[in-house]
């Protein structure tokens, strides 16, 4: 056998001395991580708290916190996206920060009715998602649960500063994030909205938006929706979406709702909130939180910026 084909078949199976040397697998854990169980004081309900933490000394007036919704799911993409890019802040714009997100035990993965209820103030509107009508409506206790417990709690466990936060969402996430700011637009600094599901209660939003208190320091907000999430995307165009799929999208109007909702925020707080909206040209209702996340962190975290 020629010599290059012997160095081939040499090289295309391992054999026992090859695996010799290795361990058996163990789980991997990201550096500066922790969580923590949280009981709601109110409802008895139970929440899983996901904590990263910079490994390095804080500033003297504690780090920013990023607080993240639906946590079992985005924490980890968030908490490494500024573990990586806040290591060189003059270059990126992004500077460290806690990230802390806010999920439910047993799950690794959404949990639909849990945000169902946490996420609205009421059952969805009928002419777009007309088979839920129960299980929501929770969202005033866990806005106080937020408030009365889990930022506190962070404020005096980690060193974070009270003056620079934080909040970001996807979808109906996304939507909650968008109705907090339109009823305590104090509680954070700055807010995150991807993809927000404005279409659950667009006139609720509205009007909630239309009689919001003035505002008396900055806020920004960054919302951005996929170009895809109205029509079907190039790469989606041989898959087999029925006429009610269609119909289920245009009804929703992704886009122009969430670019509706960025302009009444705006008009609602006038020069005291910064807000950008921005779409993302090659994206979908999936992909848009990686795809958009540095863009957001940057702006939202701007006043942050040493």
């Amino acid at each position: 056998m020629p010599e290059k084909a012997v160095r081939e078949t040499r090289g295309s199976a391992a054999t026992s001395n090859d695996l010799a040397g290795m361990s058996v697998a163990e789980s991997l854990v990201m550096p500066g991580c922790s969580r923590f169980a949280l009981r709601s004081s109110e409802t008895g309900l139970h929440y899983e708290i996901f904590v990263y933490v910079p490994e390095i000394e804080p500033p003297v007036g504690g780090f920013p916190v990023i607080y993240v919704l639906d946590g079992n799911s985005d924490f980890i993409t968030v908490a490494e996206t500024v573990r990586r890019v806040s290591r060189r802040p003059m270059a990126t714009g992004i500077v460290p920060a806690i990230v802390v997100g806010i999920g439910y035990p047993n799950t690794n993965g959404y949990n639909a009715d849990r945000r169902h209820l946490d996420f609205t103030r009421g059952p969805a509107d009928a002419s777009v998602f007309p088979d839920k009508a129960g299980g929501c409506g929770g969202q005033a206790a866990y806005l106080r649960l937020l408030g009365n417990q889990l930022l506190p709690h962070v404020q005096s466990r980690f060193n974070a500063d009270p003056d620079r936060r934080i909040l970001l969402g996807h979808s109906l996430a996304g939507y909650f994030v968008l109705d907090l700011l339109s009823q305590r637009p104090d509680m954070f600094n700055g807010y995150i909205s991807f993809s927000p599901s404005v279409w659950w209660d667009r006139k609720g939003l509205s009007r909630a938006l239309a009689s919001a208190n003035a505002i008396t320091r900055p806020i920004r907000l960054f919302t951005a929706v996929g170009r895809w999430e109205q029509e079907l995307a190039p790469w989606q165009v041989m898959e087999k979406f029925g006429n009610q799929y269609h119909d289920i999208r245009k009804a929703r109007r992704m886009i122009d709702n969430a670019r509706e909702i960025s302009g009444e925020v705006s008009a609602a707080f006038g020069a005291q909130a910064d807000v950008r909206f921005e779409l993302g040209e090659n994206d979908d209702h999936s992909t848009i939180v990686t795809a958009m996340l540095c863009h957001a962190l940057r702006f939202a975290g701007a006043a942050f910026a040493p």
